[in-house]
């Protein structure tokens, strides 16, 4: 095996997800059965975000990698499976009260992962150990239903788990996501094969080795990290696969979906192209800052970010100077306000082609004064009044907002509802009556008044419409109902 030079003092990975324990290299690899091992699969290199160093190379997963790790899985399943509550709960806290621990050490992590800023990434580790709480509890909840029929029988119902599932998660979220994926498929009694994005893979190690160190059996998390051409097919048309929940885009779902044998349930959190309505009554200063709050937190790499603006007529020229003001004055100042970085360069790109559009597609472009952004930085934009087309119907997942007229409830529905996407979507005004009217008339998941569309409690459902979602609603109970599947038992005496 290739040796990498020893490792600088100031290195954020933790020995013991390097491939030999020694912390005397940056190579991490997967998690096996317990075991941090060099995968089969191509290097990779993790770059920081923040200064561009290489936080470290992956031995990344290939597909006899995967093959095992399935294999692991399915042979641990069936004793977690007739695990109590009890034990399933105590292994649940011990991790919820490790993350919190460890969360100076978790949170430079995540930031130099993916470029979240540090106070988001703090936050984002003490959400997830609440997640972990909470569906510990969860696991003593009512289970089954009881019938009676014409022929002096009992019927009854029982919930079990799926077996092994695949969990495939994205970089914007990079803790808090899989956790909330884990957490589920733990408490309900699964195993499970976790594939975290490689731009947050060591974030994805530390989570599945803090597991380990909660007392998890080791056989329960699988971690393979691996570029999804060289894996897909091993990951997807295993024999012992009974489920996949995956948090990504619209066209990871479909080529997914399409791999799947029929009997695999397959659930999917996607994108979306979401939908803020300010209306005539609305504070326009709470409006202001329900829109920042909702288009440029976390740079907008948000599923549910705001890139849509529908303003009434009668407050359109206001509302657009005071968020004009605001924006200008924005900078990437570190601190609880600081917006971080886009994952990759190349999504930089994606955004900044989006943002040129408007050069003939819209009548104004607003973005902060020159001078407050670092070079690799992409800062907020504001598009105004933009013609009917991508930059109205696309997801563009930055920091990107159009900002448009409307004059009626049901030009606004009609106006937000043109999308393929329905994940979430939000009305600010004080009159409840033109707030039902468009919440019953909205084609999304979620509809929220006067709050911003970013943040979902982790104990509500959550479901997408259209290309934002298919399946099973994550959160909550749904998540559980979804790595379960009911048995029903005729009983005559």
């Amino acid at each position: 095996m290739r040796t990498l030079p020893k490792r600088q003092s100031m290195t954020l990975i933790p020995a013991r997800i390097t491939v030999d324990g020694s912390g005397d290299t940056d190579e991490v690899g997967i998690l096996i059965d317990g075991a941090i091992r060099p995968g089969t699969g191509p290097e990779q290199k993790l770059i920081s975000r923040s200064d561009g160093r290489v936080l470290a190379v992956v031995r990344s997963a290939g597909p006899t990698d995967v093959r095992t790790a399935y294999q692991v899985a399915a042979e641990a399943a069936p004793a977690w499976g007739a695990t109590g509550p009890a034990a399933r709960a105590e292994v649940l806290h011990r991790a919820a009260e490790l993350f919190r621990e460890r969360a100076t050490e978790l949170a430079p992590i995540i930031s130099a992962d993916m470029g979240k800023p540090a106070s988001e990434a703090t936050v984002e580790v003490a959400k997830g150990a609440a997640v972990l709480d909470y569906y510990a509890e969860l696991g003593y909840r009512r289970l089954g239903t009881t019938y009676r029929t014409d022929f002096d029988e009992d019927i009854f119902t029982i919930v079990e788990p799926l077996g092994v599932v695949a969990l495939i998660t994205p970089w914007n979220f990079p803790f808090t996501i899989p956790i909330r994926k884990l957490s589920a498929a733990l408490a309900a009694g699964n195993a499970v094969v976790f594939k975290p994005s490689t731009n947050a893979g060591i974030t994805g190690l530390m989570i599945a080795v803090t597991l380990l160190d909660a007392g998890l059996p080791p056989g329960l998390v699988q971690t393979a990290i691996g570029r999804s051409s060289v894996i897909e097919e091993a990951l997807l048309s295993a024999p012992e696969l009974d489920g996949v929940s995956l948090t990504g885009s619209y066209e990871a779902a479909v080529a997914i979906r399409s791999r799947l044998r029929m009997e695999v349930p397959f659930q999917a959190e996607l994108g979306g192209k979401n939908t803020i309505v300010v209306w005539a009554d609305a504070d326009l200063a709470k409006a202001v800052d329900i829109i920042a709050a909702s288009s440029f937190r976390n740079n907008g790499q948000i599923c549910t970010a705001a890139g849509r603006l529908l303003v009434h007529t009668d407050v359109y020229d206001e509302l657009l100077d005071m968020l004009s003001t605001k924006v200008r004055a924005m900078t990437d100042m570190s601190g609880p306000d600081e917006l971080g970085i886009l994952v990759s360069d190349r999504e930089a790109d994606r955004v900044e082609e989006y943002v040129s559009l408007a050069g003939d597609d819209a009548r104004d472009v607003i973005r902060p004064e020159p001078g407050g952004w670092r070079e690799g930085r992409v800062s907020p934009a504001v598009l105004v009044d933009p013609d009917t087309g991508p930059l109205t119907t696309e997801e563009i997942f930055g920091p990107v907002v159009t900002f448009e007229a409307v004059s009626d409830i049901d030009e606004a529905v009609a106006k937000a509802n043109a999308t393929a996407y329905g994940l979430t979507s939000g009305i600010v005004t004080s009159d409840v009556a033109v707030a039902r009217r468009f919440w019953k008339g909205s084609h999304a998941g979620t509809v929220k008044v006067n709050s911003p569309l970013t943040g979902v409690p982790f104990h509500v459902p959550f479901e997408g419409y259209g290309h934002s979602g298919a399946g099973w609603a994550e959160g909550g109970e749904s998540s559980l109902e979804f790595f379960t599947r009911t048995k029903t038992v005729y009983l005559r005496s």
